[in-house]
């Protein structure tokens, strides 16, 4: 019912009309809606007053049709297509047209204003934007847990991406010594570092679904007790035959799966979203800082205790991270769940399906914004996984870099891209806040953080470089540190497109860039097996990190699908 006065109000069209002029006078309104029945049990003088305040606001300088003194009038604005003798009629009633006394003028304005705090013929129409609403839905939630801090929180996945990322990188130094002790060449520890992979993409939709329904604390929780679990069982696991290392690779690869798709999930239900980008920037770049750590760390540990150490350590940081992790509390439950549908009677929004239809979440997949995430991820996973898997053995073999110096040449890359990646995210939302279009930010980013790691690894395998280790490395370094830019394009975009889905279309996306891992590690093996050519492997990331550039600069979106829930025909927030 309010929705409906509110269009009489608004509306030109719907203002009752008598001999083509139309009736601007309340007292014409309220008979009119008596005789439908339409207010019946509502107190008429609340009512008449609720009109007259409705139409001053309705106008199209809100206050027009209120005087000077701010006391309401018994005149309703219709916007901008009254006819003249109806603005006309509307200046001529700017005093006093009944010869109201002061105290019943005082009274008036005391019940209008009333009726502007309780009167639902004032309700905001339907008009903001998908994540506007999301926000406002979330405003009648009960609000956050005492001592609530999402930054603690982001802190926390931040600190558990380092865990995560040390218990898959150690076995990229760990290999070298492994492969002497059990005789396997290149081809087979192609197929070890691999089959990670495998089990990897098997959860990451899931793991993203089951944060996105019921919550991401626990699903990390569980995620990180199984995955570290397996990475203590790797040593005996290797000296036990093939059969158990490649199950215990699959099972490590299980468990990390969920990790991200369900950080990403709480990031879009706990963190404001003028933050979002930033804490993505934090939480992703933690991937770095857990890669260089094993990076670093791993090559002593080995010299000082033995490979099987390296696995022993890392897995021990779970019994660090739990404790502080569970007693943690979370909005992950409330904060979408109960947005708000559309108005009834809005018409426009019902058609376009920003009321959530569209054939649900899994509809998603078919949307071009979604496979543009998707193709990104897996053309630029393909140098990155590439060289998080061979760096070492990289430089091991082409400049014969001995394995106790290995540290201080795979080291910096990843502390440099760490950091860079980081304040990518506050950039990102920077530019967004400072007026730059949401899509023109993601595609200018994603595409720098494409491009240039494809020259800077053509540029380490080249003749120019020579045989300096240290220029190769340098290369690398500022390769991997243009790859971070990508932070604040391809791994922030679900937030754009899918907020209520987000932890789907992550994993959708990071199902991609694990695919991408499956095949490029082995087929990295293959080549240098049968060719021994380093060039060629990096030419061959150059060329996917050029197409994915293409893909996502022509696909990608920066707006709320109507399967999600949002509407394509809104701006989205930032635009």
């Amino acid at each position: 019912m309010a929705s409906h006065c509110w269009r009489l109000v608004r509306q030109p069209s719907s203002i009752p009309r008598q001999n083509g002029v139309p009736l601007t006078c309340p007292a014409a309104l309220l008979r009119r809606f008596r005789a439908a029945s339409l207010f019946s049990g509502v107190d008429s003088a609340n009512l008449r007053c609720g009109l007259c305040v409705s139409g001053a606001l309705s106008s199209p300088n809100r206050g027009e049709g209120l005087p000077e003194d701010g006391i309401p009038r018994v005149s309703i604005s219709t916007g901008a297509n009254d006819k003249p003798s109806t603005q006309a009629s509307r200046r001529r009633v700017s005093s006093n047209p009944r010869n109201l006394s002061p105290a019943t003028e005082a009274l008036a304005g005391q019940r209008s204003a009333a009726n502007m705090e309780n009167s639902p013929l004032l309700a905001r129409p339907a008009t903001y934007t998908n994540r506007e609403a999301l926000r406002t839905a979330s405003d009648q939630d009960p609000g956050p847990p005492p001592g609530f801090k999402w930054e603690y929180l982001v802190a926390l996945c931040t600190l558990g991406v380092v865990i995560c990322y040390a218990d898959r990188s150690n076995i990229s130094t760990a290999v070298l010594p492994m492969a002497q002790q059990f005789g396997w060449d290149k081809a087979y520890q192609g197929v070890v570092l691999s089959v990670f992979f495998g089990g990897y993409a098997t959860t990451q939709m899931l793991g993203g679904k089951l944060a996105d329904q019921y919550g991401g604390k626990m699903v990390l929780a569980a995620g990180v007790a199984l995955w570290s679990l397996f990475t203590y069982a790797t040593p005996a696991a290797a000296a036990a035959g093939t059969l158990p290392l490649l199950l215990s690779r699959v099972m490590l690869g299980v468990g990390e799966g969920v990790a991200f798709p369900s950080i990403h999930s709480l990031i879009a239900r706990n963190v404001p979203v003028r933050n979002q980008t930033t804490a993505v920037g934090i939480v992703t770049a933690a991937s770095y800082a857990g890669t260089a750590l094993a990076f670093g760390i791993s090559p002593l540990i080995i010299s000082k205790f033995g490979w099987q150490w390296v696995f022993y350590s890392f897995a021990g940081l779970a019994l660090l991270w739990l404790p502080l992790w569970l007693p943690v509390q979370t909005l992950d439950k409330l904060k979408l769940a109960a947005a708000a549908p559309p108005p009834a009677g809005d018409v426009t929004a019902a058609a376009d399906g920003s009321g959530g239809g569209g054939g649900g979440p899994w509809a998603l997949l078919r949307r071009r914004e979604v496979w543009a995430i998707c193709v990104t991820q897996y053309a630029q996973s393909w140098g990155m996984y590439g060289l998080l898997n061979w760096l070492p053995t990289f430089f091991s073999d082409f400049y014969h870099v001995q394995l106790s110096d290995l540290g201080s040449y795979t080291l910096l890359p990843y502390v440099f891209q760490g950091g860079l990646g980081a304040a990518t995210g506050f950039l990102a939302d920077y530019l967004i806040r400072t007026g730059w279009r949401v899509g023109t930010v993601r595609k200018l980013l994603q595409v720098a953080g494409m491009l240039g790691p494809a020259a800077c690894l053509c540029l380490a395998v080249s003749p120019l470089v020579g045989a300096s280790a240290s220029l190769a490395s340098a290369l690398i370094t500022l390769g991997l540190g243009f790859s971070a830019l990508t932070l604040g394009g391809v791994s922030a975009s679900h937030l754009d497109v899918a907020p209520r889905n987000a932890g789907l279309v992550f994993g959708a996306g990071n199902t991609a860039a694990t695919l991408a891992g499956l095949v490029s590690v082995p087929v990295t093996g293959y080549l240098l097996q049968t060719t021994g050519s380093w060039p060629l492997v990096f030419g061959i990331t150059a060329f996917h990190y050029v197409a994915g550039a293409l893909i996502w600069s022509l696909w990608s979106g920066d707006r709320a699908l109507p399967e999600d829930g949002g509407s394509q025909q809104q701006g989205g927030a930032g635009n």
